[in-house]
């Protein structure tokens, strides 16, 4: 199968309706759960929550133009600005229609080699950098944020079933893994990707890890490509690419103040909300549902429902959350999808002319 076929059957509409309807159902009953009208009145309505929530709709378009202008930069300004946007569009889409973050990082691979002034191998470096700066930026930000604020007291006793210990558990050896991950791709990139290929290729000869080892040397071989190109970069690139990838995350939190400022209660208390978005993100990097859909919507309100007059309003808040977050990019997937294709698949015949 080749890879146009690969990515229209992974964008195909059968497979969009799941995520959709499961996302939609969690909206649904997160909202209409304990539903009491006469919550509300504890909003003060008026110029005040307005102004706040378009401040949080900015936010949403700065998180994608932050993505926008760091694949620009890692591209060489190869890629034309409406191009970076599609493809940014289509990475977010295929991370919001699949659980986890492997799907969204495995379609890029296949969307990014698709255009013509990247090729496979700049294209595998590409998305080997992007994702390690967006670990990155999360190894570094973890600890300059709970320094201030402490970790224990930033986690709510208890989340759905489980208690306070578990989620604390969790959540530091995701930490940890993560930590290990950016260690080994920096090792594998700018310092010996020759020996980070051979330890994962021999890693994976432990018996019970032997059914992935054909992935882990197509892990090895992408970091030697990786390697090759990014040896000879200058360090104003990655600061200007690092640079971008703080942008497009601080708004991506900062939304969140945004609205606890709309329909909250006084002030958002920056530092606390920041380390608790960085906690509940680690709880969500290995959903078990497209784009985190009711686990996002549960993790909210158990997270931030101090902030909030009642539970309706935290719940409510909540889900006007992903409306805005999550919501778009699966919209915008659907519309940039066939425009995308449309001009690779002409591309791909006027090369062939």
């Amino acid at each position: 199968m080749s890879s146009i076929s690969q990515l229209q059957k992974y964008f195909e509409g059968k497979r969009l309706i799941f995520p959709i309807l499961l996302g939609l159902a969690a909206a649904f009953y997160f909202f209409f759960k304990d539903f009491d009208p006469a919550a509300y009145a504890e909003v003060a309505w008026g110029p005040k929550v307005i102004f706040w929530f378009v401040l949080a709709l900015i936010m949403v378009g700065f998180r994608l133009l932050g993505y926008v202008y760091r694949l620009r930069i890692l591209s060489e300004q190869s890629l034309s600005w409406k191009k970076c946007f599609q493809l940014v569009v289509l990475w977010e889409f295929s991370s919001a229609i699949t659980p986890g973050i492997v799907g969204g990082t495995a379609a890029a691979f296949i969307l990014l080699a698709q255009e013509k002034k990247l090729g496979t191998g700049r294209s595998t470096a590409i998305v080997l950098a992007t994702s390690y700066l967006d670990v990155l930026f999360y190894i570094l930000a973890v600890p300059a944020f709970l320094v201030f604020t402490g970790l224990v007291s930033q986690i709510p006793t208890k989340v759905g079933p489980v208690g306070q210990n578990f989620i604390l558990v969790y959540f530091l050896i995701s930490f940890v893994i993560l930590i290990a991950w950016a260690v080994l791709v920096y090792i594998g990139i700018f310092i010996r990707p020759r020996w980070v290929k051979a330890l994962t290729i021999g890693f994976f000869k432990l018996p019970f890890l032997k059914r992935w080892r054909h992935q882990a040397k197509d892990w090895g071989d992408e970091i030697m490509v990786a390697a090759k190109q990014f040896k000879l970069k200058k360090r104003v690139f990655w600061y200007k690419a690092f640079g971008a990838t703080f942008f497009s995350w601080t708004a991506r939190f900062t939304l969140v103040n945004f609205l606890i400022l709309a329909f909250g209660t006084g002030g958002a208390y920056f530092l606390e909300i920041f380390a608790r978005q960085l906690i509940m993100w680690g709880a969500l990097l290995l959903p078990l549902t497209p784009g985190a859909s009711g686990l996002a919507e549960m993790l909210f309100p158990a997270f931030l429902n101090e902030y909030f007059a009642n539970d309706q309003i935290a719940n409510s808040t909540a889900v006007l959350w992903r409306l805005i977050s999550y919501y778009p990019y699966l919209f915008l997937g659907i519309i940039v999808f066939p425009i995308w294709i449309k001009r690779i698949l002409k591309s791909k015949t006027t090369k062939e002319v």
